[in-house]
């Protein structure tokens, strides 16, 4: 992939301190909420190509909620395969699934999985007719003479916060799929204790939670502070869901280990930078990708962009009536009201 987006590249020059060699060193990118934000993308491919060409090692990741939100990628012929090409072009290493991944269908958020170039982990997303794992919980890479593990947790939200139908069989009468969560949250707690003691047994020398949980009161019991609380293992933890902007948080684990929390907010606005020193010291930033972008991505995007711009702007009504996103008069957003 290295060279893959110099066509037209602007460097940003903080972003190429922040990504400066480091003697073997391991730099993890991170994304998560991007939302179909295929508009944003040329942004995004700048400043991990910029990573790439400066850093010695690295992993580029995503913690979830890739749709739903902008009808470019909804309302395209094939829903969500804009972001898919998109992140197949860019070399995406590993990912895990949000709520958002299940609401074109089951079906379909299975057929994703699929056209991934890049694999995707989740400890808690169980098939009740077997009792297995849809998907691996863990994913390791070689890095510097040492092995790197994610392990994947999806929100147990996603039943509400997607489709109940879809996690049921075909008449609706019983779930035949679940998110381990627990109303206390010990399912969840176990099945990622579980994820991370298969890293180790794997020979995880550096473990990373790769989460789409957030940090939410609505979502306790199941937010990604909790889960570190009621855990041991991780060495760092990169999150998801809530929309946060967070770039070094501490929480300590059940055996009162500082871990590393962090997540970009969303929208493609940052790109979360995790620097793994070789004396194990975890640093982690936040890259804004405001002034960068990417001619060639800008370009593929466009397609896309133009494909369904055509198809919105059929005439299919008329009314009198303003219809507005949000509040002309308070600003506050009404589009789900």
């Amino acid at each position: 992939m290295k060279g893959m987006f110099r066509t037209g590249l602007i460097l940003l020059a903080a972003a190429a301190a922040a990504c400066a060699p480091r003697e073997r060193t391991l730099v993890l990118l991170s994304t998560n909420d991007m939302h179909a934000k295929i508009q944003n993308f040329p942004r995004l491919a700048a400043a991990v190509e910029n990573c790439r060409d400066t850093a010695q090692l690295v992993v580029l990741v995503d913690a979830g909620d890739r749709w739903t939100g902008n009808a470019y990628v909804d309302m395209a012929a094939t829903p969500g395969m804009p972001m898919i090409a998109l992140m197949n072009r860019l070399g995406y290493d590993v990912a895990t699934l949000g709520n958002h991944e299940f609401d074109y269908g089951m079906a379909r958020a299975k057929a994703v999985i699929k056209e991934a170039d890049f694999p995707y982990v989740s400890c808690n997303w169980v098939d009740l007719r077997t009792g297995l794992r849809v998907l691996p919980a863990v994913k390791l890479f070689p890095a510097g003479g040492k092995w790197i593990a994610f392990v994947g947790i999806t929100t147990p939200e996603s039943f509400t916060k997607s489709t109940p139908a879809y996690f049921m069989n075909a008449k609706q009468t019983k779930y035949i799929y679940d998110i381990l969560g627990g109303d206390d949250g010990k399912k969840l707690y176990d099945a990622v204790q579980k994820g991370i003691d298969k890293a180790k047994a794997l020979g995880a020398d550096v473990i990373i939670g790769l989460g789409h949980l957030g940090v939410d009161p609505s979502s306790s019991p199941w937010t990604s502070e909790e889960v570190i609380a009621n855990t041991t293992g991780f060495d760092a933890f990169i999150d998801g869901h809530s929309h946060t902007v967070m770039e070094n948080k501490q929480v300590y684990d059940a055996a009162g280990k500082a871990v590393t929390l962090t997540q970009t907010g969303s929208y493609l606005a940052n790109v979360g930078k995790m620097t793994l020193a070789e004396d194990g010291t975890i640093t982690t930033e936040l890259i804004s990708t405001a002034d960068v972008s990417d001619a060639a991505v800008a370009a593929t995007a466009a397609t896309w962009v133009k494909e369904v711009d055509e198809m919105l702007g059929e005439q299919i009504a008329v009314t009198d009536i303003n219809f507005y996103i949000s509040d002309p008069a308070t600003g506050k957003r009404r589009i789900r009201s």
